[in-house]
């Protein structure tokens, strides 16, 4: 009995120990990485143009013929600068008649106050009565409005014959000449067509899952062939369109700018961090990334955890929400299903 009882123990004993070695061959092998260190920042790129916020159809204010238009189609031209010349004379006598009249007015407004000033100091005596001292002061107020409006007469004279010079309201280019020399202009008559220089926007359809990263990124540009421009979000419109799901960007400029209606593409770095498309792997009809716990040391078993990434491509980068240090699968994953034990051999930098 004795001699039964330690063969049987020997026997658990060897059945054990194949057990125990049986589980070890089956256990995997695997490195690990933490997603901090792979972790994309992706590049992003869409078409856009330059927009001037200040485009105006230049016309005539008063009724002239047109003398001069001493600028051309395609000229850039500084603010204040003459674009067109108006026939003035009769503004001209305009103006001299109002001078004239204004004079007229002050000359009458002296002598009424001399009179209303001789019969002040007249009055307290009884040499003048109360009705001549009365229409003195009332002739006085009198030429006062005369001369207020003599005033008034002169400056819109002043005003017309300016009317005759039009100048540039602000930097621009000329883009159409809509009428020639000697013309009839009367006020509404189209000139010339400018497209302000200086007042810029660049426009650009996003698409709406790029707005959140477009918002957080901290740097842009706008790239128009060779050359590159620093540029800033201004805003972001609403509405979207409904055939391209995009909302409409502005951006401005914030030193140089190209011309006009240039075309180019917005760049910038989107800061949200982006799982290489090595990582996804497809288990059973859904796509995700292999884990395990994030205190797994090298030498450790850990169990393997399947994350799934419902809008995941096998073959592009995908935005997740992962911890950075979440220990991710990386050599041995595509062997090991979600569940198994497997061993971490090592953790890549």
């Amino acid at each position: 009995m004795l001699g039964l009882s330690a063969s049987s123990v020997a026997l658990a004993q060897n059945s054990q120990s194949m057990t125990e070695s049986t589980l070890e061959s089956t256990v995997e092998s695997v490195t690990v990485v933490r997603f901090e260190n792979v972790a994309l920042a992706q590049q992003r790129e869409t078409s856009a143009s330059v927009e001037s916020l200040d485009q105006a159809v230049i016309a005539a204010e008063v009724a002239a013929r047109i003398i001069d238009i001493p600028v051309k189609v395609g000229e850039t031209v500084e603010a204040g600068r003459v674009l067109v010349r108006l026939e003035k004379s009769d503004y001209q006598l305009g103006l001299d008649a109002a001078q004239a009249g204004l004079e007229l007015a002050s000359a009458g407004q002296d002598m009424a106050r001399l009179r209303a000033e001789r019969a002040r100091r007249l009055a307290p005596d009884q040499f003048v009565s109360e009705d001549q001292l009365l229409e003195a002061e009332t002739r006085l107020r009198q030429t006062q409005a005369e001369r207020a409006l003599a005033e008034v007469e002169l400056r819109r004279a002043e005003l017309l014959l300016s009317r005759t010079e039009i100048t540039s309201p602000y930097d621009a280019v000329i883009q159409a000449q809509l009428t020639g020399s000697g013309a009839l202009a009367v006020p509404g008559t189209p000139l010339l067509e400018l497209v302000a220089t200086n007042r810029l926007e660049i426009t650009s359809g996003i698409a709406t899952g790029l707005i959140d990263g477009l918002v957080q990124a901290e740097q842009m540009e706008f790239r128009n062939e060779d050359d590159r421009y620093a540029i800033n979000l201004l805003r972001i419109s609403p509405l979207v369109s409904p055939g391209a799901r995009q909302r409409e960007a502005r951006f401005e400029f914030i030193d140089a700018r190209p011309a006009p209606g240039s075309q180019g593409t917005v760049a910038w770095t989107d800061p949200r961090p982006v799982l290489p498309a090595d990582f996804v792997v497809l288990r059973g009809d859904q796509l995700g990334v292999l884990t395990v716990d994030a205190d797994r040391v090298v030498g450790s078993t850990a169990e393997v955890r399947f994350l799934a990434l419902p809008k995941a491509d096998a073959s592009r980068p995908v935005p997740v929400d992962l911890a950075p240090d979440t220990l991710l699968l990386a050599e041995g994953r595509r062997r090991v299903q979600p569940g198994d034990t497997v061993s971490i051999g090592a953790e890549r930098p």
